[in-house]
């Protein structure tokens, strides 16, 4: 999937995918997860270094080049984790910036 432009749909079920393998990789399952919900904080066992583990699984999946952490969100007044929906939305601004 790497360098093409890809529906909101594809890039959340890569996201999907990445998550579940690392959760697969520590042992862990894939709960369901809303849009609505933190994945820093609703799914069990995935913590900031799995945040990282997906970051750059999703960077060469997506081809594209992330920040740190993609899984929270750092401003002035200090970071955030994402909901699973603002993740999806920072990927796809992610892939646009990239074309």
């Amino acid at each position: 999937m790497a360098n093409s432009t890809s529906t909101r749909g594809e890039i959340a079920g890569e996201l999907t995918t990445a998550i579940k393998a690392c959760l697969e990789a520590s042992g862990q399952a894939m709960a369901a997860i809303r849009g609505d919900q933190c994945v820093l904080t609703t799914i069990k066992g995935f913590d900031s270094l799995c945040g990282i583990e997906v970051t750059v699984d999703l960077e060469e999946r997506l081809g594209v080049e992330l920040e740190d952490n993609v899984f929270v969100q750092t401003s002035s007044v200090g970071t955030k984790a994402r909901t699973f929906d603002q993740v999806v939305d920072a990927l796809v601004a992610a892939e646009k910036s990239g074309d």
